[in-house]
């Protein structure tokens, strides 16, 4: 959030209003400017220079952590992101291609600049298009912006991201939490995550898996709340999750070794410089998918070339 002074080029504006730039937080300097009222056309720059700034954002055409992380999951499973950014949903668009309707589905608790939505008639889409009900253009979904006491029952689409991630949170079997530090500050969103998390009725067979740079001892302290005994894990870099050394399969290789007392091969992602390649790569996952769907076939468990199993 620091940076988005200068990302947005602000300093000037926000300097001619009477404000010191220099050591200035914007979490603290953006909150204040709404809890007040004041300066109401300021703020109004700023968050039109926010939504101007994500919205011109794009994916490069190589394959991307976005790309990796959308096709790491199946339709059962959800991501949930606080990004302003396009970058998931543009990951998940332009991978249709390969997966067609065996995506996960995004949520975007606040809100997201490349989601529109028709408040007429409860349904959301691509930014730009239209409702299939009425046919009017989707408008802007409202962006939460950083203030200590969020609001995230007032609007609609908003309540009703929070809504969709609480349910799943109560049925959720595995949660990797990946750039998502759950500052304590934030209360309203750790005690609607941690109400329904600790309500699940699988919770003592549940997984949490947090990936983050910070010192173990600091990440156990934040996310303390959320683990049952010792079923968490840390880890450092994504590309070491359950989600990136069993693709597709992350929590049906979890509950072989855990509950099965069998474990899997890994099958980790390779790195591709081409997305065609990795969707190429993933398609013999995904008829897997689709003849457990046609016939209860079991996923054979079984790790993709280059990939090498340890046993026949």
């Amino acid at each position: 959030m620091q940076d988005l002074i200068d990302m947005l080029d602000l300093r000037n504006e926000i300097r001619s209003h009477g404000y010191d730039v220099d050591d200035l937080n914007f979490e603290s300097f953006y909150d204040d400017l709404a809890s007040t009222g004041s300066q109401e056309k300021l703020r109004a720059l700023i968050e039109n220079r926010v939504f101007d700034y994500f919205s011109r954002l794009k994916l490069p055409d190589k394959p991307t952590i976005y790309d990796y992380l959308v096709l790491s999951l199946r339709k059962k499973d959800v991501i949930a992101t606080f990004n302003w950014d396009p970058f998931l949903l543009q990951a998940f668009m332009r991978n249709e291609v390969a997966t067609q309707i065996h995506r996960p589905q995004i949520l975007f608790l606040h809100g997201n600049v490349l989601v529109g939505v028709c408040y007429k008639d409860e349904t959301a889409g691509i930014a730009g298009r239209r409702c299939l009900k009425c046919g009017n253009s989707f408008e802007p979904t409202k962006l939460l912006y950083p203030v200590k006491h969020k609001d995230y029952t007032s609007d609609p689409f908003i309540k009703s991201q929070w809504d969709a991630l609480r349910m799943y949170l109560k049925r959720g079997y595995y949660l990797t939490v990946f750039g998502y530090s759950a500052p304590k500050t934030d209360v309203e969103a750790r005690r609607l995550m941690l109400e329904v998390w600790k309500a699940n009725s699988y919770h003592n067979l549940c997984e949490v898996e947090i990936i983050d740079v910070k010192p173990r001892s600091e990440v156990e302290e934040n996310w303390g709340e959320f683990f049952y005994s010792h079923h968490y894990i840390v880890r450092n870099n994504i590309r070491n999750s359950d989600l990136f050394k069993h693709p597709r399969r992350s929590c049906d290789a979890f509950s072989s070794a855990t509950l099965m007392l069998d474990p899997w091969d890994e099958n980790p992602f390779p790195k591709f410089r081409s997305l065609k390649k990795l969707q190429s790569w993933l398609q013999p996952l995904i008829e897997e998918e689709e003849a457990y769907e046609r016939s209860q076939a079991p996923f054979s468990g079984k790790p993709l070339l280059p990939n090498i199993a340890s046993r026949p």
